[in-house]
């Protein structure tokens, strides 16, 4: 699903023109429909001047899957390079955004820092750091497919990995690669408070700059539809059309 929004003032969008983007991915049993059916998200992204992209991409965490799809490969490429050359979207990183919520909240951090030329800021609310306690559960209990997603491999090595957020940004500071912005938001009475906590204070060690924001409140729709709002104000838009 696409958020395409009317141009300020009933403009129409001329010849180099084009909308800053933001790619916003849905959580666990989630798709693409979630966020605007969930939270008033089409009215934020209208005042905002801000085209959404909301993709479909099932329980995978947003990985190419060593059994099923080529999410990751999807997302940073396919889609991306389809959708400019049919929308007014515009292709430089200043102007692309992601993030996402619980499963999408690593998603988006995961993949901004897998390509990060690609992305000027990445935003997780009630995200993690790493999928790697998933794969300690029995697989018959939970919806997320990890041995399909990874493999046979054991859940430290998936934390030892360039799955893990942490090991991600360690390795971009290693080799002199600008990160991209990070924002993270968790609610006080959400699961994954603690997880949150120790992964922002593992990046601050290593040096990265981090926006964190606890408030009142849980793994919900009512934390997401009014975090997102932070998210948006966080992020540099210009509130208009941008000249490409």
């Amino acid at each position: 699903s696409i958020i395409l929004p009317d141009p300020p003032g009933g403009a129409h969008v001329s010849p180099g023109q084009a909308y800053q983007t933001l790619y916003l991915l849905h959580g666990t049993y989630g798709d693409h429909s979630d966020w605007w059916r969930k939270t008033a998200l089409e009215r934020y992204a209208q005042e905002a001047c801000l085209a959404v992209v909301m993709p479909s991409c099932g329980n995978a965490f947003y990985q190419d899957m060593v059994h099923g799809p080529k999410y990751k490969t999807f997302l940073l490429e396919e889609l991306p390079a389809y959708l400019r050359s049919i929308l007014p979207l515009s292709p430089r990183r200043e102007d692309t955004f992601i993030a996402g919520l619980s499963m999408g909240g690593y998603g988006a951090m995961h993949l901004a820092l897998s390509k990060p030329g690609q992305y000027a800021a990445a935003a997780s609310l009630s995200g993690v750091m790493s999928f790697s306690r998933l794969a300690r559960q029995p697989q018959a209990d939970q919806p997320w497919p990890i041995q399909a997603i990874v493999g046979s491999i054991s859940p430290a090595a998936i934390d030892r990995s360039q799955r893990n957020v942490v090991v991600q940004a360690r390795s971009l500071k290693n080799r002199g690669i600008p990160l991209p912005a990070l924002f993270l938001s968790v609610g006080t009475e959400d699961f994954t408070l603690k997880d949150n906590r120790d992964g922002v204070g593992r990046l601050r060690r290593l040096g990265v700059k981090v926006t964190y924001e606890e408030h009142p409140g849980a793994h919900t729709w009512a934390y997401w539809d009014t975090h997102i709002q932070r998210v948006l104000a966080w992020l540099p838009l210009r509130g208009d059309l941008v000249e490409i």
